[in-house]
């Protein structure tokens, strides 16, 4: 096999902000109304409210009541009995009262207090609006890196998150899911542990503050995961665009791996030497050809590999592919050009148990 040289490869991901950052209009009452075309002022996630109570209606009741009042004659003289006693009798009288009741409708405009004093706000943006303020997802970075934050959308106190401090190729990165948040001094946490290494997340005034202990594989040069990540973006979309050299390796034997490593065997394809081409045409692409015998895997996502996926300390580029040809066959690949290795993995299935053919 001929001898590779330095594998360069550039990773462009274009950030497309579907999330465009959750705003809340704000507007003053006048004698006329509210005009919903001129708000006074926009507040954002880090701006505090606070829910004022909201007006009452006034609704019109009458009620009729019974008095004694005493007889006058013309004059405006109070009539008197034989026994000189002031006459009587009994009259109705109509009260009208003011009272303050719920309003039957739900209010468009509801009343809050906010850094400008107190304002109006559309009903339906407030609800939306507490509800993104709550929600810790998103995009928290730095001036060399970023944390991001995703919840469950089944349950919403797990996460996964997403660590990347440095430039491509010396980064520091870790990535974990399904991590369970808790509170602890006021602020959320997550805690990801593993053998020899633990990484916590705290959350609070949409700023991140991540510690470690250990975890020195996921350490790149000067680049830590540790650090604090103050400038919170939001959601975004991000899609990865695999800009890689074209390389070709021939594997003559191959690890055949059916259910674990504990399963594999050594073998060989039956239509000949196992081609493997790396970013085909350049574009991300991973192809294996035997004879006559094509396997194409369009690229999906790159995927953060942990330390058990390193090799003789060699860091792979890893990843998430599908294959062209079949439907719901996902793979993931690791390519580690060092050591002019492959491995790839199925996804979704645990490493102990997971088909997986290793190119060495």
């Amino acid at each position: 096999m001929k001898k590779i040289l330095t594998t360069l490869f550039f990773v462009a991901v274009f950030s497309s902000l579907t999330f465009a950052q959750e705003t809340l209009n704000v507007y003053r009452k006048t004698a006329s109304g509210i005009d919903e075309n001129t708000p006074v002022g926009t507040l954002v996630f880090t701006d505090q409210i606070r829910e004022l109570p909201l007006p009452m209606d006034s609704v019109k009741k009458v009620t009729v009541v019974k008095e004694r009042v005493e007889v006058k004659d013309r004059k405006g003289n109070v009539k008197r009995d034989k026994k000189g006693n002031p006459k009587t009798k009994m009259r109705k009288r109509r009260i009208v009262t003011w009272e303050k009741v719920e309003p039957k409708e739900p209010p468009r405009f509801v009343p809050i207090h906010c850094k400008m004093g107190e304002v109006w706000v559309k009903r339906s943006d407030l609800a939306r609006f507490k509800q993104a303020s709550m929600d810790l997802s998103g995009e928290y970075a730095s001036s060399t890196g970023s944390v991001v934050l995703k919840k469950s959308p089944t349950n919403p106190r797990y996460f996964s998150f997403t660590i990347q401090n440095g430039p491509f190729g010396n980064r520091a990165e870790l990535e974990a899911s399904n991590v369970e948040l808790r509170e602890a001094n006021g602020h959320a946490r997550l805690t990801y542990t593993e053998d020899g290494c633990t990484v916590d997340i705290a959350v609070a005034d949409r700023k991140v503050k991540v510690a470690q202990r250990g975890c020195s594989e996921y350490n790149a040069g000067s680049y830590k995961l540790e650090g604090e990540y103050n400038n919170y973006k939001g959601n975004r979309r991000v899609v990865d665009t695999f800009n890689m050299p074209e390389q070709s390796f021939k594997y003559k034997k191959y690890l055949w791996c059916g259910s674990g490593f504990d399963s594999c065997e050594k073998v060989k394809d039956d239509n000949g030497t196992v081609t493997i081409t790396w970013s085909k045409g350049g574009n991300g692409f991973i192809e294996r050809s035997a004879g006559e015998t094509v396997h194409t895997y369009r690229p999906f996502e790159h995927v953060i590999p942990h330390k058990r996926d390193f090799f003789n300390g060699e860091k792979p580029i890893a990843i998430k592919t599908k294959r062209t040809d079949m439907a719901g066959e996902w793979m993931i690949w690791y390519f580690y050009p060092q050591a002019e290795r492959f491995k790839m993995v199925r996804a979704g299935m645990r490493e102990d148990t997971a088909y997986m053919e290793i190119y060495e």
